[in-house]
């Protein structure tokens, strides 16, 4: 098996030499293979994100719904037709049905969205999640080309209790 080091410096070379394709295009052709510099470029993004998350153990912080004791929430954290939400969960498993939703507070005051979510029962932390990096993006042709980038998403589904608690408190109160 590979270690972590060895799969890091190997998606790191992959990533140079991903950069450096796109150098040599350019110098081949000037901007006339701009869409093969573009690929280049956004796969060395996207190696050298995932060479991250392999030294650190394919593992990266996710926010996470506590209640106000500090226990972990069966929910998600989802994209809906209104925009980002959570998800509560009828069981442990990410796949179950939704049985109710939270909005956090968008309130700019710390201790003010912290009083609005707890008096709905919850607040937001974060966890220590297994993930991995792909490119996402939106649109088709070159417009939507423009969109894309490297993302690190959770690979358990978006929720599982089978993680490390980085914090149960909002963390967004640092920011």
């Amino acid at each position: 098996m590979i270690s972590t080091a060895d799969r890091a410096r190997d998606l790191r070379a992959r990533a140079a030499a991903a950069e450096q394709a796109a150098a040599d295009s350019f110098d081949r052709s000037d901007t006339d293979g701009f869409v093969s510099q573009w690929a280049s470029s956004t796969t060395a993004r996207e190696l050298r994100l995932k060479a991250d998350l392999a030294e650190a153990g394919d593992l990266a912080e996710f926010p996470a719904l506590f209640d106000t004791e500090g226990n972990l929430v069966a929910a998600k954290w989802i994209e809906t037709r209104f925009g980002w939400s959570w998800g509560i969960l009828a069981t442990d498993d990410p796949r179950s049905r939704f049985t109710g939703w939270f909005n956090p507070s968008k309130a700019q005051d710390p201790q003010r969205r912290q009083a609005t979510d707890a008096r709905r029962g919850y607040q937001v932390g974060l966890v220590l999640a297994p993930a991995a990096a792909k490119l996402q993006g939106s649109g088709t042709g070159l417009a939507g080309a423009l969109t894309v980038h490297p993302v690190i998403y959770r690979t358990d589904g978006g929720f599982s209790r089978d993680v490390e608690i980085v914090t149960a408190a909002d963390y967004r109160s640092e920011s």
